[in-house]
């Protein structure tokens, strides 16, 4: 039996997160076997170790500094010369992006009708939204900001209704595309509850290594470094917080473009001794640190379906989240977790504060909220993005 072949269309900067990279492809994919092939598309010549389909990686050219506008261009364009290539030498059928709708879906999309091959997008988050956010903290005036904005919202526009079918994970997201196109799919992000849950074996100690005090009351932050996850908002609420507390310190797991600049504002509000910098941590070892964790904080400005709270609800952490995009599906305020207001920092310290200060109560929103999420699994997620694929795919050949 001949493979079941995809083109799968990476972002560059993925090649220098492989680890997080690999990862989400594992959540998302673990129903796949051997009897698929995926081509991708990267910036370098990666490998992956354990994957559970075959692939190959086709090297895009000026992939080597993503962070750079002029490069990411010009990679963009090259990966659909490279991938028209691939699809044409290799007969692949079906053309998928997993991140990055507005761009790499762009990609997808002109790859896929050059070729006459099928179209599938992946929604992750509001590209639209982290556009204009990046463009505000590189200082362009407002009237550009509104305009390359009209202009992401139209390519957007194009993409759902040209694309043979969308996946998103929010709902929200849902509601709004469906507007546009019938082609699209809600598949809820899934979290492994046999890895992700209450530990006892190795909390105090790792807890020891990472702030010195086993006493100290840990807020936790897992995600990107970017602005649309509203770090800034947390950095105030901890300067109000230890206004009249000396207990707190906050863990920030992940890296991003915006970990200089975040640096550099802790120091600059005087709470750098308390804001600890971890970095990428494989996702592996995160049951580690939700465990040493008092509160789980996600302080965005939109979230999608978020891994984090997941995560940390199937550890039996509490969780302060902002009231945004599909956190209210996941969290049933006061009673699974606790939801405020974004741009607040004044609330999220008092949420924060009353979840600290009420430890019995804490303990039965964790339990209600580890028994809510059990319902939301890996496989089931994984199975229902193979079977859409599959579907996809079969449309092409009759």
């Amino acid at each position: 039996m001949s493979p079941i072949r995809i083109l799968m269309i990476g972002d560059p900067a993925e090649s220098l997160r492989l680890k997080s990279s690999e990862d989400r492809m594992r959540r998302l994919f673990s129903s796949l076997d051997e009897r698929w092939l995926a081509h991708f598309l990267h910036g370098r010549l990666v490998k992956y170790r354990r994957l559970p389909f075959r692939y190959v990686v086709h090297k895009v050219p000026f992939g080597s500094r993503p962070s750079s506008p002029i490069f990411r261009l010009l990679y963009l364009m090259a990966a659909i010369v490279v991938g028209v290539r691939a699809i044409k030498k290799h007969r692949i059928y079906l053309v998928f992006t997993k991140s990055g709708h507005l761009y790499l879906g762009l990609v997808a999309l002109i790859t896929a009708r050059l070729t006459h091959r099928k179209c599938l997008v992946r929604v992750n988050e509001d590209d639209v939204l982290a556009l204009r956010l990046f463009l505000k903290r590189r200082g362009f005036p407002r009237i550009l900001v509104s305009l390359f904005a009209i202009i992401a919202k139209a390519v957007e526009l194009l993409i759902f209704r040209n694309v043979d079918w969308v996946i998103t994970h929010g709902p929200k997201d849902y509601e709004r595309i469906g507007r546009v196109t019938n082609r699209i799919s809600f598949v809820p992000l899934g979290v492994d509850t046999s890895v992700f849950a209450p530990l006892t074996s190795g909390i105090r100690e790792l807890k020891e290594t990472l702030v010195g005090d086993a006493e100290k009351k840990v807020l936790l932050f897992v995600g990107r470094l970017n602005p649309v996850k509203g770090l800034p908002t947390l950095f105030r609420a901890l300067k109000m917080l230890s206004e009249t507390r000396n207990d707190l310190v906050l863990l920030i797991a992940g890296s991003g473009m915006e970990e200089a600049r975040y640096r550099e504002m802790v120091k600059r509000m005087g709470i750098s001794d308390k804001v600890y910098f971890l970095g990428f941590v494989p996702h592996a070892r995160l049951p580690l640190y939700y465990n040493i964790a008092d509160v789980c904080v996600l302080p965005s400005l939109w979230e999608e379906w978020s891994n984090t709270i997941m995560e940390a609800m199937a550890c039996g952490v509490p969780v302060v989240a902002t009231n945004v995009g599909a956190n209210p599906y996941l969290i049933k305020d006061g009673e699974t977790g606790f939801l405020v207001p974004p741009k607040e920092p004044r609330a999220l310290a008092e949420k924060i504060a009353f979840v600290l200060d009420n430890p019995e109560l804490a303990e039965e929103i964790a339990r209600k909220a580890r028994a809510e999420i059990a319902k939301y699994s890996i496989m089931s997620m994984s199975s229902a993005y193979k079977k859409i694929m599959l579907n996809v795919i079969k449309s092409y050949w009759t």
